[in-house]
């Protein structure tokens, strides 16, 4: 196993992969510099029906989710051909103490009923901030609430910061209105195919096969303005865009791991599930180019610091 571990560290770029794309935290009504949140929308839209794309948006109520806007701006997202599904009304953390079991279904139901009806409507649930519990009880007793009620779990098999580099970006761009914001654009692709080798390694290591991957991106300016560009990015690696739908029909997004506290991404689960931990560790120590570091969101910021981004 470790002889085999150790072939994949050191390969090159992994090729012929496929991969969804996710959004989470939509609409994201908030305000922003350069490009207002409807804007980014209409941009992300144009990106994808360009490059025939489809995404799965994750859809919270606040934020301006349960405004007229934001009912309005699904219901177009929707009848675009992209798919709809539930990231809680609230975004609650259910690891919180004082987030009782209760009250987090309560609110994943309020969060579904603004989207069951539109078009694109899904029965995938994402956990808020990937966290699945962090007792047995809460996990055990929300995997009984989702398989109740039909509703499968929204995986991520490729986890990013993009809503670092986003934190960032506004900032900048609210002192300085004029910006270059490419330096931002170069840094956010290399952060995205470092996530990308990482995770597509560490899932090979966990399921011993190439799966479908999922990425989880945010609705945010960041996206507004560079998702044509993380597209694009893709392609030129030799990934190929998948539906989201197809991407879920893999037996590995129906698993429900009992690793504890629950949740965070699919390989990471699982292995903490198995009790299987070397994997980070082995990755670090295996590559010398900084820029594989970039999966981490500590090198992220360290990186960002270094630019004076």
């Amino acid at each position: 196993m470790m002889k085999c571990l150790l072939c994949l560290l050191l390969a090159g770029p992994l090729a012929a992969q496929q991969v969804a794309l996710s959004l989470d935290d939509v609409p994201f009504l908030v305000l922003a510099p350069r490009l207002a949140a409807p804007a980014q929308h209409k941009a992300m839209l144009a990106a994808l029906k360009q490059r025939n794309v489809q995404a799965i948006l994750f859809v919270n109520g606040i934020n301006g989710g349960d405004t007229p806007e934001g009912k309005a701006l699904l219901r177009t997202w929707g009848e675009a051909g992209h798919l709809l599904a539930n990231h809680s009304y609230s975004h609650l953390d259910l690891n919180r103490e004082d987030v009782s079991l209760k009250a987090y279904e309560a609110d994943v139901i309020k969060g579904e009923a603004l989207i069951q009806g539109l078009p694109g409507f899904t029965r995938l649930y994402r956990y808020p901030f990937l966290r699945a519990g962090a007792t047995v009880a809460k996990r055990d007793g929300f995997y009984a609430f989702l398989k109740a009620r039909g509703l499968g779990i929204g995986h991520v098999s490729i986890d990013t910061a993009d809503y670092l580099l986003d934190e960032r970006l506004r900032k900048r761009l609210e002192r300085e209105p004029g910006a270059d914001v490419t330096p931002y654009r170069e840094l956010y692709l290399k952060h995205l195919w470092a996530c990308a080798r990482f995770y597509s390694a560490w899932n090979w290591e966990v399921f011993g096969r190439e799966i479908p991957h999922v990425l989880l991106l945010h609705s945010r300016l960041l996206n507004g303005l560079f998702l044509g560009d993380v597209i694009d990015h893709f392609r030129t690696q030799g990934w190929t865009w998948i539906s989201p739908g197809l991407a879920f029909r893999d037996p590995v997004y129906a698993l429900m791991p009992r690793n504890l506290p629950g949740g965070e991404a699919l390989a990471d689960a699982v292995s903490a599930e198995r009790g299987q931990l070397g994997f980070v560790k082995a990755w670090r120590a295996a590559k010398t180019d900084p820029d594989d570091f970039l999966f981490s969101e500590s090198r992220l910021t360290q990186r960002l610091d270094q630019l004076g981004l």
